[in-house]
């Protein structure tokens, strides 16, 4: 036993007792509890940005495409929205290497009524908006006349 000022230890009775471990148990859980629901949140937020910025990267890509290769392409939006492609603007073939999927959950719910076409000189016809939406909300990507590309939160 080692006894200094007014209290007493017994060497080898280090360690936590019951009571500790159950206090501490109950926190981490708690605490869990409370950062599950944030992270779900955050899983559905990130899976918007990034379909937003795929469409986004796609576009600038179709204007890089066509004005490099000095021809049109057109960008195609199946019918549900999960799905967008480049496409020969002739025979409407798609682009193997450029089908994209959009994550679980986010669709692009609007579009301009014709496809976008980019041409030889970057210029987008017609110039419009998609409307990429998810369960955390929605993003505008915006097209204009100039083949310019912009992202909107809203």
């Amino acid at each position: 036993m080692l006894c200094a000022k007014w209290r007493c230890y017994e060497l080898g009775s280090g360690g936590f007792g019951l009571t500790e471990l159950v206090l501490a148990v109950a926190c981490m859980s708690l605490l869990v509890g409370v950062a599950i629901p944030n992270l779900h949140w955050l899983t559905q937020e990130w899976n918007l940005w990034g379909a937003a910025h795929l469409l986004e990267g796609a576009l600038q890509w179709g204007r890089m495409y066509a004005v490099s290769a000095n021809t049109s392409v057109v960008l195609q939006i199946d019918p549900g929205g999960a799905r967008f492609y480049w496409a020969d603007p002739r025979t409407r073939a798609p682009y193997e290497s450029s089908i994209r999927n959009l994550p679980a959950g986010v669709r692009i719910v609007s579009s301009p009524r014709r496809p976008v076409r980019f041409f030889p000189r970057g210029n987008a016809v017609p110039a419009g908006t998609f409307v990429v939406r998810g369960k955390a909300g929605q993003y505008r990507v915006v097209v204009n006349p100039a083949g310019r590309i912009r992202v909107q939160r809203e």
